[in-house]
C-alpha cells in the first residue's frame, strides 16, 4: 500500500491537505469521500519509515502522552488517532497515525498496527501494547511507556553531553594546533634559522612537527575517516568484531564506566516495566537484551534467559551469566525471594541510574581544567621553542 499527499476540499469549502495510504488514486479518492473531501490533487510519497526511523524520540514521547491523558479523560482510541493524524505537528508522525487508524478500520488490533512500525516505537514498545490490549490496561501501560521513554530520554542526553563536550573542544584544540603548524611556525622558523646558533631540543622538535604536518597534512585528515568508515563496516559486517568492541568499550577508562552504568539502569528499568506488565520473565529479559544496545551486554542476558529456562532460579542465572554486578544480583535475589522482583529491579534501575549521573556531575567540571591545560601546554612548547633561541642569541650577543 502506497502512501499519498492529497489536496482537497473538505464539506465545508475550506481546502485541506494530508496523507493517506491507498492501493492506487481511485482507492484514495473513494476513502477521501467517506471523509466528505473532494480530490483536487494528490501524488505519491516514498516512505519515512523504510529502514532507520525518521521519527524523532520527542515526538514518540509526545504522542505517547497524549494517547494516554485522552484515554484517561474517556476519549475512544480511534477518535484519538482519526484527531492526531490530521493535527500532529509533524509529518512524518502524520502519515504513521493514518497508516495505523487505516489498519485499525480495517480490522487490526492497535498493537497489529503499530508491528509495521517497529523501526520506529521498538519492539519493547509493540509487546507492551499488545499486553495492555489483552489484559485490559492499555492505559496503564502507556503510562509506564511514557514515563519510561522519558526517562531514558534523559539518560540518552546526559550520555551524549558527557561524550560530546569533551570531542568538541578537542577538536577545536587540535586544529588551533594544526593550523599553528602550518601557517604561524613556517614564518618563524625562518627567522630562527637566522639567527644561528645551536637550537634547543623543543624548537628542533618543533620545527620537525610543523614540517611532518605539512607534508602529511592530506594524510592526517584521511586516516581518520578511513579508520572510522572501516571501523562501521567492520562492526556491521562481523557479528565477532562487534562483539569484541562492544566488550571493550564497556571497560574504556570514565567513559566505559559511565555506559556501563547507564546501560544497566535502562535493562532493569525495562525489565521491570514488561514484567510488572504481565510479560514473562525470560520473554522480558529477550527484550531487554535489545534494548541493552551492546552486543556483549545482549548475549549475555540471552545465557542468562537459557539459564532460567533450565530452572536455574533468577539471581544465578544473573551471577553465572555475568548480567548485573554482585551489589544489583543481591537486590534481584531478596526481590525473587520476597516476590517483588519489579520492585527489586527499579531499585537497580535507580541505583545505576543515580551512580551514572554522579560519576557525569564529577567528570563534567573536570573536562574543561583538563583541556585548558593541554591547550596551555602546546601554546607553552611553542612559545619555549620561539624564544629559546632568541634569548640564547641575545645572551651571546652581550
Amino acid at each position: 500500500m502506497q502512501n499519498y499527499h492529497y489536496s482537497g476540499i473538505n464539506k465545508f469549502g475550506k481546502r485541506v491537505s494530508g496523507t493517506l495510504p491507498a492501493s492506487n488514486e481511485q482507492e484514495l479518492e473513494l476513502k477521501l469521500k467517506k471523509s466528505n473531501i473532494d480530490l483536487l490533487s494528490s501524488r505519491k510519497q516514498s516512505s519515512l519509515f523504510k529502514g532507520k526511523s525518521k521519527v524523532p524520540r520527542k515526538d514518540i514521547i509526545g504522542l505517547t502522552f497524549q494517547l494516554e491523558q485522552l484515554m484517561k479523560a474517556g476519549v475512544p482510541l480511534m477518535d484519538i488517532l482519526d484527531d492526531l493524524k490530521d493535527n500532529f505537528e509533524n509529518d512524518a508522525v502524520k502519515e504513521m497515525l493514518a497508516s495505523i487508524y487505516e489498519a485499525m478500520e480495517g480490522g487490526n488490533t492497535f498493537s497489529e498496527a503499530l508491528r509495521e512500525y517497529e523501526n520506529v516505537f521498538g519492539e519493547v514498545y509493540v509487546s507492551l501494547v499488545s499486553v495492555g490490549e489483552k489484559t485490559g490496561k492499555l492505559e496503564e501501560i502507556l503510562v509506564n511507556l511514557a514515563e519510561m521513554l522519558k526517562w531514558e530520554d534523559e539518560l540518552i542526553s546526559k550520555a551524549k553531553k558527557v561524550m560530546i563536550y569533551p570531542a568538541i573542544v578537542a577538536t577545536v584544540v587540535i586544529g588551533v594546533v594544526i593550523l599553528m603548524m602550518l601557517f604561524v611556525v613556517p614564518e618563524l622558523v625562518g627567522f630562527i634559522s637566522s639567527m644561528g646558533g645551536e637550537l634547543g631540543f623543543a624548537t628542533v622538535a618543533l620545527i620537525a612537527t610543523s614540517e611532518f604536518i605539512q607534508e602529511y597534512i592530506l594524510e592526517l585528515f584521511l586516516v581518520p575517516i578511513i579508520g572510522i568508515v572501516a571501523y562501521k563496516v567492520a562492526r556491521k559486517k562481523s557479528p565477532n568484531f562487534k562483539f569484541k568492541t562492544d566488550e571493550m568499550s564497556l571497560g574504556l577508562p570514565i567513559v566505559g564506566a559511565v555506559l556501563y552504568k547507564l546501560k544497566l539502569a535502562r535493562i532493569a528499568n525495562s525489565l521491570a516495566v514488561m514484567y510488572s506488565a504481565g510479560v514473562s520473565f525470560p520473554d522480558s529479559l529477550r527484550m531487554a537484551s535489545i534494548i541493552a544496545g551492546n552486543k556483549y551486554l545482549e548475549q549475555n542476558i540471552l545465557n542468562s534467559v537459557q539459564l532460567i529456562e533450565n530452572g536455574k532460579p533468577i539471581f544465578e542465572a544473573f551471577d553465572e551469566a555475568d548480567v548485573f554486578p554482585p551489589m544489583a544480583i543481591r537486590m534481584v535475589k531478596v526481590g525473587e525471594l520476597s516476590g517483588g522482583m519489579d520492585t527489586s529491579l527499579k531499585n537497580v534501575s535507580y541505583f545505576y541510574d543515580r551512580e551514572a549521573k554522579e560519576l557525569i556531575d564529577k567528570i563534567e567540571p573536570a573536562i574543561e581544567p583538563i583541556l585548558t591545560v593541554v591547550m596551555g601546554a602546546v601554546v607553552g612548547w611553542i612559545m619555549i621553542a620561539v624564544l629559546g633561541p632568541i634569548y640564547d642569541t641575545i645572551a651571546q650577543v652581550q
